[in-house]
């Protein structure tokens, strides 16, 4: 199913994924229980107050995005050519259909493009910036991870040379120190498919801060983050290596909130169930405004 939302339609699109036989479903079903029994110890940690204090968790990011690459799987910052990605369409794909969305978010709220600069949060190993470099004169990447920044660097020459990609690198405790190396007022913010390993819900109101005082007047932000549908899909607040892709959710009504609250004009929203590109669920995708006024 995938909902939108926007300044003037609302589109339903219902989609059930097939089923192709019954070791898919036994597989399914062992998941399943494998993922609330994980949920029952978070629930359990809250309650009993055994949550990880917010510096242990960026801690625990910072070591474990500066691993070495062979110590950690490479599915995590996108390497092309890896095994989650020997298919390479499907590595261009992820890039392909985030600027896709992009432009026709652009068009619906009247947001002109291609732009003079763009602010790539978390570039990984580059599967969105080779498509967005596309869309402007200088981009910058952002990542924690030096290994991430040199591949993201490998795939911009050999496929936008035209673009001034900059990359930054930045420790997790320290995200505001970016506001020294780049120039305020760029154009466009992105951060799709990191949002959710940021240590906790805190720590992702001080990156719409950092977009805030970043982005020009009526310049757009365009973040994905991971929903939460219900007790079993809470942010956790403990174990970051265990799980990572589950670190922090919202409610949808609730980071649409803290958009305002950080001083930016939500514009248009999209939720995807269940994303054909990566193994995983509970995408929505978030375009907002810094207001003309700011």
């Amino acid at each position: 199913m995938e909902w939108r939302v926007g300044p003037s339609r609302t589109h339903f699109f219902l989609y059930t994924p097939p089923l192709d036989n019954k070791d898919a479903v036994q597989m399914g079903n062992l998941r399943t229980y494998l993922r609330m029994a994980r949920h029952a110890e978070d629930r359990v940690r809250g309650a009993l107050r055994l949550n990880d204090s917010q510096s242990k968790l960026e801690r625990d990011a910072q070591e474990f995005w500066t691993r070495q690459p062979k110590q950690q799987s490479s599915f995590w910052w996108h390497l092309r050519g890896s095994d989650p990605f020997v298919d390479d369409q499907l590595w261009l794909d992820i890039g392909k259909k985030h600027v896709n969305m992009y432009i026709d978010a652009a068009r619906m709220v009247g947001f002109e493009r291609p732009v003079e600069t763009i602010v790539d949060w978390g570039c990984g190993g580059g599967a969105n910036a080779i498509h967005f470099g596309a869309e402007c004169k200088t981009l910058y990447g952002i990542d924690v991870s030096q290994d991430a920044l040199d591949e993201s660097v490998k795939q911009m020459q050999a496929t936008q040379p035209q673009c001034n990609y900059v990359p930054i690198k930045i420790d997790v405790p320290d995200p505001e120190s970016v506001l020294g190396k780049i120039p305020a007022g760029i154009d466009m913010f992105y951060c799709l498919y990191v949002w959710e390993v940021f240590p906790s819900q805190a720590y992702g109101q001080r990156i719409l801060e950092i977009a805030r005082k970043l982005l020009k007047p009526g310049g757009l932000g365009y973040v994905q983050i991971k929903y939460e549908k219900d007790v079993w899909t809470r942010s956790r607040r403990w174990g970051y290596t265990r799980g990572v892709a589950n670190m922090t959710r919202y409610r949808v009504d609730q980071f649409w909130e803290l958009i305002q609250a950080a001083g930016l004009q939500p514009r248009h929203l999209v939720l995807i169930p269940k994303p054909h590109e990566v193994p995983d669920f509970d995408y929505a995708y978030y375009f907002f405004q810094k207001p003309m006024d700011a």
